[in-house]
Order: structure tokens, then C-alpha cells, then sequence
């Protein structure tokens, strides 16, 4: 049996979890609607494999049970899978924590909600454990089996979890007199959302008017998209609302959370503009900031080039400061906040690198300090892309890996006392953000 926590005593790129926890886990499945079918039988999924006997030194209930013996491609085939599924049936759940918030009231629905937050915190431990494997960090193969063999124990218990709440709330549901308040509040909550809908158009518009085609290209269908989904939940209403009486929910019960879904993703769809917009008006105001503190470092460089102790040094020097010129200068036609500060916080950084041994601490501190901000809105604008992506297309276990790393960088940074530490880690999730957008596009 794996012992819990095992792997994780071996490394310290994992230090600070117990403090970030909460944040990371909250930020590895939002923005994406799923179906909630996923969920449901979800724990037999490991039980038994094409027939295989059950491994003798694995009890019934662990994740070994009947893997032990499996060659490691399956078992890493199987992690794979369960990881995918098991982000997709959280994101299903969270979805459909507020459909039953909605129906039953918060305080009834409130055991759900914190069942959800349980099986989020296991399947971000799950994707930690894939990270590390991803990164080969493991130091033999018995190690590498301990891990994907847990990958799997977390996903089964979250996917439990799930469906243990599922099944109370399909109970519940079918009990529950309230199909006619269900209908109103669905056709209050498109009407709202098609208030939205001229105002993301015309953000949309003024979006593509000032920025890179390819700044705006996740969200350019985004306003349609959200019409025709108002357009299908409200058919899928009315079709349903003559099947009301009084007798209950039960009959029609399924077909208005389908159309809540599909108003939920039309929600989310213009929640995208609006918040690619803020992200945007955030980056230009770092970006200023950072060209203004990158030529003071400039300044800077300057000097030290002049007092380089060796000519190595002085070349290295020179070699970043053209590096840094030419970030600054570069244009590249339509503005591009969020690319120019990755742009030129990577020729800062080499700048960085070449100055590290000139600069004294506190040097190096207050400079990192200049440097985190910039970088911290770079990541949260690339992670939230990201995010978006994964909603709208969904995306393999790679791309989810990848951007699950990612939020923990991103979270790690925020709580790191130390600045220089903090900025190399909140550079880290930019470079993890971009490898899983990447990832997730070549899925998709």
C-alpha cells in the first residue's frame, strides 16, 4: 500500500503546499461546462481492468488494487485518463453546485460544496504527483510505480466523493416540488445574461479595434457563441415548462439542468471578454512600469559595464544590454501587452543573470521587487487564457498538468518572502502557462 505523502519528503520544489493549498486547489478546475454524467460511476472505473486477477499484496479499497502487477505504460496510461476525467467531473461539479444552490438554497447545498472542495484537493495532489513524474524526478522505478499508483488512489477517492453527493442530490431532486421556480429563475438568468450581451459586443469590438489579432483570437466568437447557447437554453425551457405540475421535478428535472448548463457556459463566454479586457488595461499598465525600470537597469548596466572585473564579464554585460535594446524597440504591429512583457522579461532576465555578480543584495532585492510585478499580471493573464481554453475545447492530461503547475507557481510566488525567489517562481508559471496553452491547443 502507498504510504500518503510518501513521495513528496524527497523534494523541496514542494515546500510552502500546506500554505498554498487552499489557493492552488481553487484555481485547477473553473471556467468550463461539462457534462454531469462524468461523475457517475466514476469509482468503478479502477475496480477491474479487462478481467486481470487482483494483485495479491494489494487490499481491497487501495489503489493498487488490481494493478500491482501492470506493466507501467498501462498504469501510466490509466493515471492519464483518470486525470483527465476526474478534472472534468470536478469542473462538472462545480457547475453543478450552483444549479443546486439555486434549486435547494445554500445552506442545503452546503455539505456538496465542501465535498467538492475535498475531491478538488485531491485531484490537484494528483496532478502535483503527475508534474513530478512529468519532471522525472523520480529516482527509480519503484518510485515512478508509487506515484502513478497513487495518481490513481486520489482520482478514485475524489471520484467517490463525487459520486456519493451526486446520488444524495438525484434523490433529492427526485423529492423535490420546485420544477415551476426552477423555470423562472432560468428565464430571469438568460434575461440577464442577454442584457450583457450589446455591452460584450461592443467590448469585443474595441478589444479587436486596439490590440494583435492574436491577443483577442480565444474570444473573438465568444458574443455569438453566447447568443446561440441563451438562444438553445431557452428553447430547452420552454420545451420543458408544459411537463411541469405539481407532482414534482422528476420528470423534467434533467432537461432544465441541461439548460442551466448551457446558460451557465453563455455566461462564462462573455465573463471571458469582460475579463480578457481587465486583464489587458492590467498589463499595459505593467508593461509601462517595466520599460520605465528596465531603463534604469539600462542605466545600471551601463556603469557596471565600464567596471566589469574581467572582459568575460564586460562581454556578457554588453550582450544583454543590446539583448534588452532590442526587446524594447521591437515592435511588432498591433499592441500586444500581455507578449511584450514576457518579451522583455526574459531579456531582463538575462540582463539579470550577467549583472548578478556586480549588484550587491539589496541591489538585487529591489530589483527583483520592480521585476515581480510586471511578471505576476504576465502570468495571471496566461493562466487565465489557459483556463479558458481548456473550458471552451477541453485538453489532455498534458496541457492540464502543465497549467495545474502553473497555478501552484503562480500561488507559491504570491506567499515567497524572499523577492528574487518569489520572481524566479512567478517566471516559472509564466513559462508553465505558456507550455500549457501550447499543449492545449495542439490537443484541442
Amino acid at each position: 500500500m502507498i504510504r500518503p505523502g510518501f513521495a513528496y519528503s524527497r523534494h523541496r520544489r514542494i515546500r510552502n503546499m500546506d500554505v498554498v493549498t487552499g489557493i492552488v486547489v481553487a484555481g485547477v478546475t473553473t471556467l468550463v461546462i461539462v457534462g454531469g454524467g462524468l461523475v457517475i460511476g466514476f469509482a468503478a472505473l479502477f475496480r477491474r481492468r479487462n478481467g486481470r486477477a487482483i494483485s495479491a499484496g494489494s487490499p481491497p479499497g487501495s489503489a493498487a488494487f488490481g494493478f500491482g502487477s501492470a506493466p507501467m505504460a498501462e498504469l501510466s496510461s490509466t493515471a492519464g485518463s483518470a486525470l483527465v476525467r476526474m478534472d472534468d467531473a470536478v469542473r462538472a461539479a462545480d457547475h453543478e453546485l450552483g444549479f443546486a444552490i439555486a434549486q435547494f438554497g445554500a445552506e442545503r447545498s452546503r455539505g456538496f460544496g465542501q465535498s467538492i472542495t475535498v475531491a478538488r484537493t485531491k485531484v490537484a495532489e494528483a496532478f502535483r504527483l503527475r508534474q513530478l513524474l512529468d519532471d522525472s524526478t523520480a529516482d527509480s522505478d519503484r518510485h515512478q510505480r508509487e506515484w502513478t499508483l497513487q495518481i490513481i488512489a486520489l482520482c478514485e477517492q475524489a471520484g467517490a466523493i463525487l459520486a456519493q453527493q451526486d446520488a444524495a442530490f438525484a434523490g433529492l431532486r427526485r423529492l423535490e416540488v420546485g420544477a415551476a421556480d426552477a423555470i423562472a429563475h432560468l428565464r430571469r438568468r438568460t434575461a440577464a445574461t442577454r442584457e450583457r450581451v450589446d455591452t460584450s459586443r461592443v467590448t469585443l469590438a474595441r478589444l479587436e479595434a486596439s490590440y494583435s489579432p492574436a491577443v483577442v483570437a480565444g474570444i473573438t466568437s465568444n458574443v455569438s457563441a453566447a447568443e446561440s447557447s441563451l438562444a438553445e437554453s431557452e428553447a430547452i425551457t420552454d420545451e420543458a415548462a408544459p411537463a411541469v405540475t405539481s407532482a414534482g421535478v422528476s420528470a423534467v428535472s434533467g432537461t432544465l439542468q441541461r439548460a442551466s448548463e448551457i446558460a451557465g457556459r453563455a455566461e462564462q463566454l462573455l465573463d471571458a471578454v469582460d475579463r480578457t479586457e481587465r486583464d489587458l488595461a492590467s498589463a499595459e499598465v505593467a508593461l509601462a512600469s517595466l520599460r520605465e525600470s528596465t531603463r534604469s537597469d539600462l542605466d545600471e548596466a551601463k556603469k557596471q559595464r565600464d567596471t566589469a572585473p574581467d572582459a568575460e564579464s564586460g562581454r556578457a554585460i554588453i550582450d544583454a544590454m543590446a539583448a534588452v535594446d532590442e526587446a524594447l524597440a521591437t515592435g511588432s504591429g498591433p499592441a500586444d501587452p500581455v507578449d511584450d512583457l514576457h518579451r522583455i522579461g526574459e531579456a531582463v532576465a538575462r540582463l539579470d543573470l550577467a549583472m548578478a555578480s556586480a549588484r550587491n543584495q539589496a541591489d538585487r532585492l529591489a530589483h527583483a521587487r520592480a521585476a515581480y510585478a510586471g511578471t505576476l499580471v504576465s502570468a495571471a493573464s496566461q493562466i487565465a487564457v489557459v483556463r479558458d481554453l481548456i473550458g471552451a475545447r477541453g485538453g489532455g492530461v498534458s496541457a492540464r498538468t502543465k497549467l495545474a503547475e502553473a497555478e501552484r507557481q503562480y500561488a507559491l510566488a504570491q506567499v515567497e518572502t524572499d523577492p528574487v525567489e518569489a520572481l524566479d517562481t512567478i517566471r516559472r508559471a509564466v513559462t508553465l502557462a505558456r507550455d500549457a496553452d501550447a499543449l492545449a491547443r495542439y490537443s484541442a
